[in-house]
């Protein structure tokens, strides 16, 4: 029986092994690769955020294991997200200086506040990662992670590790602040110039000694990943320290996770609902709305693949994304076309009949895009309602006056009443959530039909020579659209938060 029971335990134990062999160490040293090389400015040849979402996913079973893993989980994931952030900052900073091409400042200002951002997060996760690796290899026989005497062993690839990581910052940020504009006193008055000729070198010199000390990192880093795979004890460690549980428990995180990036897309397609226009730009929104429809409809499909009765609602969800993504990137690029060609003013009297009848077109398409708009809206509620009927009620809690009632239960065991007031009170924020977003694509549409009935205002009436404004017939309605697309935001950060915490 004692032998029964020890070749259970063995059995065990060996099944936890085995339940971390599953990431290649082929995918680690590609992330490796895509972190190595320089950036100019904003700029990264090799995306660095591909690389920390690789290594984020490659601990996500270890972090569930043994100390510190987390923890640097964690921050890879940050830092994926800041330098993902890079792009539409790139971008910003193409639109501010399409407004004045001499303006270098803004990029100096951004290379300077990201590279700042990376190093406060990376300093975390280098320290993390190395002193999870030290403790994995300090209580298990995988003494690999504890080679010392060596440029590869953990200690010393630390070190080098923390200087190849700040420097790299450095070396994007600093070469930057000689195009900054400054004064220059020539005798007859004060100039303002920008950039110097030393500019071209210093980028050289930056990208020169970044791909040095990033290739020596590298070169360190990949041996010393093929001498952990080498020895082959890397996930029999992390199987040994695990926890009995730790496999479920990481089952569990993982499906959290996954639940986490469904929420977030819905919160940042709420973000670019807004209409972002300047002036100076012929009034063209800078988001789109299919940047809202390809985020919102990403959320969808994840959500209804956390939901087991789905029937027929994934067709539902497909068709509904698609026809309204394409019918938006139309509508993108047809009211774009009129902006660049006619704009509001074109619209002013009846001289110009072709604007006219292009905005018609425009008008058109958003209307269409208004009802597909209202469709995944609707959509969102149904699917919404089954998963929480599906997953709420395992732990909720639900406040009755000052009582507060806790279903830990297995849902037999739980007061059906109890459960059906609980459901409707969410569901009842989830009716709130979705109407505050049908009204804002409503009232996107109706500023649409606004917009294409303008007036001429006079600066100063007394006087007809001063400069005249265009404007729609309802100047305050964009404010009324901005109010409610504040509102919408909000209520979906708090919407999705409360879910989070509720479905914990």
């Amino acid at each position: 029986m004692m032998l029964n029971e020890r070749n259970e335990n063995l059995s065990e134990n060996e099944s936890r092994k085995a339940s971390f062999r599953s990431v290649r160490t082929g995918w680690l040293i590609f992330a490796f690769v895509m972190l190595f090389n320089p950036n100019i400015q904003l700029i990264d040849i090799l995306p660095d955020f591909i690389g920390y979402f690789i290594l984020a996913k490659f601990f996500e079973k270890a972090a569930d294991a043994a100390p510190y893993f987390e923890e640097a989980r964690a921050s890879f994931v940050r830092l994926a997200y800041i330098n993902l952030f890079k792009l539409p900052a790139l971008i910003l900073v193409r639109i501010v200086r399409s407004g004045n091409t001499l303006d270098n400042d803004i990029v100096a200002l951004m290379a300077l506040v990201f590279a700042a951002i990376e190093i406060i997060y990376i300093i975390p996760a280098i320290k993390n990662i190395f002193d999870a690796l030290t403790y994995l290899g300090e209580r298990t026989e995988a003494k690999s992670l504890l080679a010392s005497g060596s440029l590869v062993s953990t200690e010393a690839l630390k070190s080098f590790t923390f200087v190849f990581a700040i420097f790299k910052c450095m070396l994007y940020s600093i070469p930057e602040f000689l195009k900054l504009t400054r004064s220059v006193d020539s005798g007859t008055g004060t100039s303002f110039i920008t950039g110097s000729r030393y500019y071209p070198f210093a980028v050289l010199a930056s990208l020169v000694l970044g791909f040095i000390f990033g290739g020596i990192w590298l070169s360190r880093v990949v041996r010393l990943v093929k001498k952990i795979k080498n020895e082959g004890k890397y996930y029999e460690a992390l199987g040994s320290i695990a926890s009995v549980g730790a496999y479920e428990e990481y089952e569990k995180k993982a499906r959290q996770r996954a639940r986490n990036r469904v929420f977030l897309y819905f919160v940042l397609a709420s973000l670019f609902s807004f209409n972002l226009t300047f002036s100076n730009f012929n009034d063209i929104n800078l988001f789109p709305s299919f940047i809202f429809g390809i985020l919102f409809s990403s959320g969808l499909v994840g959500l209804l693949s956390h939901v087991t009765n789905k029937g027929n609602m994934r067709n539902y969800v497909l068709a509904a994304s698609v026809l309204y993504n394409v019918t938006a990137f139309i509508g993108y690029v047809i009211s774009f076309k009129f902006l660049d060609t006619y704009g509001y003013k074109a619209l002013l009297d009846n001289t110009v009949p072709e604007a006219h009848s292009a905005y018609k077109t425009v008008e058109i398409f958003a209307a269409i895009e208004v009802i597909l708009y209202i469709s995944l809206m609707v959509l969102f509620f149904i699917i919404m309602k089954k998963y929480l009927e599906e997953n709420l009620g395992k732990c909720t809690c639900q406040k009755r006056n000052t009582e507060c009632i806790t279903y830990d239960a297995s849902p037999e065991q739980i007061s059906q009443k109890f459960k059906n007031e609980y459901l409707k009170q969410i569901n009842l924020r989830t009716v709130i959530y979705s109407v505050i977003g049908i009204l804002v694509g409503i009232l996107s549409f109706a500023e649409v039909i606004i917009n294409g009935n303008v007036k001429l205002i006079f600066s100063n009436p007394s006087d007809v020579t001063m400069p005249t404004i265009i404007a729609p017939s309802l100047p305050w309605f964009s404010l009324l659209l901005t109010a409610m697309t504040i509102a919408y935001a909000f209520y979906s950060v708090y919407y999705f938060n409360m879910l989070k915490e509720e479905l914990t």
